[in-house]
């Protein structure tokens, strides 16, 4: 993926190179969960059911916290949330409430981190790959320093990145975890046109 500058540092490196990086394959019932009850608060559950393809019902709507599942179940899920037409700016609410909601469980260490003397987003960012690996199996994450109050993240090797849904709700997610260490935040997209479809970077900034 090929967005960056020339002054920028790692904070994050991928874990192995990219070519070597496999897919996701498992994401944990905790993220469903939370996506769920995101969608019973902002009133778009009744349509997300009916769009929601019944072979999938009950593998999602009884699944418990602390799951693996497989990625079709996911894929089900969020091409459903999809298909309920939200604007872009609701994606990531729903993204920022997602990622409220998994605060005590998935994202505890980003809570736990937070609340230390002094912290910036500069404490979490070189934690991505732990939170990311708590929450999905398979993929990677990299974080690159592009400014004293802006980075770039980037993703690969993530099939449910091809739902613009999950982009726009995963950046949420980003935006809630930030803003545990900053007065606000603020995040866009700017992946490349010669990025894959499974790829992503994200321009994370901060006051």
């Amino acid at each position: 993926m090929s967005v960056g500058r020339a002054t920028e540092v790692e904070v994050l490196a991928y874990p192995a190179p990219r070519r070597d990086i496999a897919s996701v394959t498992r994401v944990r019932s905790t993220w469903v969960l939370a996506s769920l009850q995101a969608l019973r608060e902002r009133g778009h559950y009744d349509r997300y059911l009916a769009l929601l393809p019944p072979q999938y019902h009950a593998e999602i709507l009884f699944t418990v916290a602390g799951l693996w599942l497989p990625i079709d179940i996911s894929v089900a899920h969020y091409t459903a949330c999809q298909a309920l037409g939200l604007s872009e700016d609701e994606q990531q609410r729903m993204g920022m409430n997602v990622g409220n909601r998994a605060q005590g469980t998935i994202l505890a260490t980003a809570v736990k981190m937070a609340k230390g003397a002094g912290v910036t987003p500069w404490t979490i960012l070189p934690q991505f790959d732990r939170l990311w690996r708590r929450g999905l199996d398979g993929g990677a994450v990299a974080v690159f320093k592009t400014g004293p109050k802006e980075a770039r993240i980037e993703v690969v090797a993530c099939t449910l990145l091809e739902i613009p849904y999950w982009r726009a709700a995963f950046g949420g997610v980003l935006l809630d975890i930030a803003s545990l260490f900053c007065q606000k935040a603020y995040i866009r997209a700017v992946t490349s046109r010669a990025a894959a479809k499974d790829e992503c970077a994200l321009r994370l900034q901060w006051a």
